[in-house]
């Protein structure tokens, strides 16, 4: 009942701050709503069988109407990633033309579009840093229901949590590596923020985020928060940039953390964090997390063949032609790639791994632009807002490694985070430093 009772709460609250505060917030109930998916919880038959998020997409189409004129400067190709972005999408779309399994690459192609759309629009309404962290904040909420729902259920037989992802990443893993990306976040703003009862909400947040990475058994999940948080650590101890008391608050934070993370672990968690060093080399009689390298190897013969890629799931087509015989892949031959990055290379070929790195890439050089400004504008809580957004796509991106996430939400909500962040600290400075000529000629 708590959850139905959320559940409503929130959608009801987001439609109201929507109207009556900041239209970004379609957005910010978009985001906990993917988290609640309501269509595959137990509470589900509690609620109305309705599109929930379709809703929301509509509503936020009628923002951007309705705004045009205010939200228009928000250019949506000023920033590179975005162009990279939708290269990728321009790809999938013709990958449909020769598409192994093309009914699927066509659902898959549809869902893509959609996401598109959503993210644009929120690019476009995000234009001030406050309705920038009513956006992340929609992230951690939701990331904290999915995580507070995974201490309800525990774990099953198998020592894993499974059946209570989301619409496009049902399984354990694509769930772990959903919420990774939202610790560093937590981490943030409980060292930034002024209210002591916002402190306690990410606390509170990042302790249960933590325990469902640990109740999941995600090993990429796991190294994509280590990494993340030792990034963000790294950079609150030894950067030149202060507030004050930092150094002191980053050995607070470094030894809560260690003691917090010790008392979550169990043996089960221990035993398969353990098992990534005894993992790496492939034995052939055997199905082990290092039998993925045999599928990024066949992965690469294949694109020798089929430069473009064969879209959707097309490696679990003709896998069984590149993965050599003999070796042991557990159930079929017929398996997915297990990484984003040869996901990319089999379905849309060699141009699209190469989109997908320079969209990266470019997530990367324009938060750098961006720190470079905040910290010459002595701006440090947003400085440590880009790191933090930084260390999460860079969580995300190590979990990809290891799955199948080339159309996941979180992926497209990191760049969108990454976008929305050099549009309001570099793009808008830039125009707002501008001089305006005046007719006559002169400067004001």
């Amino acid at each position: 009942m708590i959850s139905v009772l959320l559940f409503f709460l929130t959608y009801v609250s987001g439609f109201i701050l929507a109207f009556r505060v900041f239209p970004i917030f379609a957005f910010v109930l978009y985001e906990a709503v993917y988290f609640f998916n309501p269509e595959s919880r137990w509470w589900g038959k509690m609620v109305p069988d309705i599109s929930y998020s379709f809703f929301i997409s509509i509503t936020l189409i009628l923002f951007l109407f309705t705004n045009f004129e205010k939200i228009k400067a928000n250019r949506l190709f000023a920033v590179p990633q975005f162009r990279w972005a939708f290269f990728i999408l321009f790809l999938y779309c013709i990958a449909y033309t020769y598409a192994a399994i093309p009914v699927l690459h066509y659902n898959a192609m549809v869902n893509m579009i959609k996401l598109f759309i959503v993210i644009s629009i929120a690019y476009k309404l995000c234009d001030t840093d406050k309705k920038f962290d009513y956006v992340l904040w929609g992230y951690v909420l939701g990331a904290w229901y999915i995580s507070f729902y995974a201490w309800q259920v525990g774990r099953n037989s198998g020592g894993r949590v499974e059946g209570i992802g989301t619409v496009d990443a049902p399984d354990a893993n694509g769930l772990a590596a959903a919420i990774a990306p939202s610790i560093v976040l937590c981490l943030y703003y409980f060292w930034t923020s002024k209210n002591k009862y916002a402190k306690a909400a990410f606390a509170v947040a990042g302790i249960f985020i933590a325990n469902a990475i640990v109740l999941i058994n995600s090993r990429g999940a796991f190294l994509g928060v280590a990494i993340s948080i030792l990034i963000f650590m790294y950079y609150m101890y030894f950067s030149s940039f202060q507030r004050k008391f930092q150094k002191l608050s980053a050995v607070f934070i470094t030894l809560a953390g260690i003691s917090g993370g010790l008392y979550l672990a169990d043996d089960a968690f221990i035993e398969r964090i353990y098992s990534i060093s005894s993992e790496t080399e492939v034995n052939e009689e055997q199905e082990s997390g290092a039998t993925r390298m045999v599928f990024w190897a066949a992965s690469v013969e294949m694109a020798k063949d089929y430069p473009f890629g064969k879209g959707f799931r097309g490696f679990n087509v003709y896998a069984h032609l590149y993965i050599p015989e003999g070796v042991n892949t557990g159930r079929k031959v017929n398996r997915t790639v297990h990484s984003t990055w040869f996901e990319a290379l089999s379905e849309i070929g060699y141009l699209g791994l190469f989109a997908l790195i320079m969209m990266l890439y470019y997530c990367a050089k324009t938060t750098q632009k961006c720190k470079s400004y905040l910290k010459k504008n002595n701006q440090v809580d947003q400085y440590f807002k880009i790191i933090a957004i930084q260390a999460s796509l860079i969580a995300f991106m190590i979990a990809m490694t290891f799955m199948n996430r080339l159309r996941a939400e979180i992926l497209y909500w990191c760049v969108l985070y990454t976008a929305i962040a050099y549009n309001i600290y570099v793009l808008k400075r830039h125009t707002e430093d501008e001089p305006v000529v005046t007719k006559l000629g002169s400067v004001r």
